[in-house]
């Protein structure tokens, strides 16, 4: 009798094991969502200021881009004309021949380079990543884009709005090098209230629906708690975003 139970306990374990695994993205996925960002600071990017710019994670999903405006390829989504401008702490001096380079995923939360399944699978995502950066599985290169900036320190990209992928806010990343040193690492962020708009009405997003991930829950986001000028405040005219924003440098 005491080995049936015990086989039975052993049989009910698995079973229970089996479907949490069978869940781990749900249970993956609300466990993320509950998370509460205290004390964050996420505030518009002000082209009147010279603030310094806060530092964020570069993330794993690194890869040397090439140089050009453009950088949509052959990725669908609504058009976000993207203005940056890299300018001195110091008096706003304009910084001018420094390289930016953005990258960001597409509309269904695909970054180039890596593997496309793992859009929607926040414990493969975890899993594949871990904590430092991992080598591109693949050459593709859309949604990867470097410039050099003009005598006002101005930087221009075509491209399109981010979708959103598992467990990240949609975000665009940026580092900045001036005489091939870094200055600045960071991530540049959309209003909540349009991002859930386009992912509502815009076709090449509908299909994935809205994202349960916002600033009050990012993971990697709540991890600095200097997100001041990170936000970006995109103007629609048509069918395409224009954004602009500063990044101050010391």
């Amino acid at each position: 009798m005491l080995r049936r139970r015990f086989t039975l306990a052993i049989g009910a374990a698995a079973a229970l094991g089996g479907i949490a695994w069978w869940q781990r993205n749900t249970l993956a996925r609300a466990l993320l969502t509950s998370r509460q960002n205290e004390g964050l600071a996420l505030t518009a990017n002000d082209s009147s200021t010279c603030m310094l710019t806060p530092e964020q994670e570069e993330g794993p999903f690194f890869v040397r881009a090439p140089m050009r405006r453009d950088i949509r390829e052959d990725r669908a989504g609504l058009t976000l004309e993207l203005n940056l401008q890299v300018v001195r702490t110091d008096a706003c001096a304009p910084v001018a021949n420094a390289l930016v380079e953005i990258w960001h995923c597409d509309a269904a939360g695909r970054y180039s380079g890596y593997p496309e399944d793992l859009s929607r699978d926040p414990v493969g995502t975890i899993l594949f990543v871990g904590n430092d950066h991992v080598e591109p599985v693949n050459d593709k290169t859309y949604l990867r884009g470097a410039q050099r900036s003009d005598a006002d320190g101005f930087v221009r990209f075509t491209t399109v709005l981010p979708g959103w992928y598992e467990p990240r806010v949609p975000h665009i990343h940026v580092k900045t090098f001036v005489d091939d040193t870094a200055y600045v690492t960071t991530q540049l962020y959309f209003p909540t209230e349009l991002t859930e708009a386009v992912y509502r009405e815009h076709a090449d997003y509908a299909p994935y629906g809205g994202s349960p991930y916002h600033s009050g829950n990012d993971p990697v986001l709540g991890q600095f708690a200097d997100a001041h000028g990170l936000l970006l405040a995109p103007e629609r005219s048509g069918d395409r975003l224009h954004a602009s924003g500063r990044l101050a440098i010391a």
